[in-house]
């Protein structure tokens, strides 16, 4: 490549403007996976947590969500187990409601009234979860409530 080729590209960690948010353990391998290169076809390079290094501190999702114009919410059943899921969501929320970020919902193998009501094994995880802690529960129920609130997708695949 010449080096005024070289120049007009640009790597994709530094093009990150889609921040992808799910719980990995269940959906790393399968759904995720077909989603970034869905997204790298068209030329989106997206966020997800395996770019940062071992060793750095948690508090880079953060960063990078506020880095980002879109997050994608993959919510799916094992969702309300994770408190870093959970907390990622509350942050997305708040940059949407600030005009910075806008979400875009994925319910996978969950429905979204299940997620907006938190019922069934999804509202026992979350309550688990929240335990006494009203603060957080407050904030995680509120970001879940308002997830449910706009146009996304639901998935539905066999397992």
């Amino acid at each position: 490549m010449s080096k005024a080729a070289s120049t007009n590209v640009v790597h994709p960690t530094l093009q990150h403007k889609v921040f992808i948010n799910f719980r990995g353990e269940e959906l790393r391998g399968n759904f995720i996976s077909h989603l970034i290169n869905a997204l790298k076809a068209e030329g989106i390079y997206p966020y997800i947590d395996n770019e940062e290094p071992l060793g750095e501190d948690l508090s880079v999702f953060f960063k990078r969500i506020k880095e980002s114009s879109i997050a994608i919410a993959v919510i799916s059943s094992l969702y309300s187990n994770s408190q870093w899921c959970l907390n990622e969501l509350a942050e997305i929320k708040e940059c949407v409601a600030e005009g910075k970020l806008v979400v875009f919902p994925v319910f996978y193998n969950v429905s979204v009234d299940t997620v907006r009501r938190q019922t069934s094994t999804f509202g026992e995880n979350l309550n688990r979860l929240v335990g006494t802690d009203d603060n957080k529960g407050t904030k995680w129920r509120t970001a879940l409530t308002y997830v449910t609130k706009k146009k996304g997708v639901s998935v539905h695949q066999k397992r």
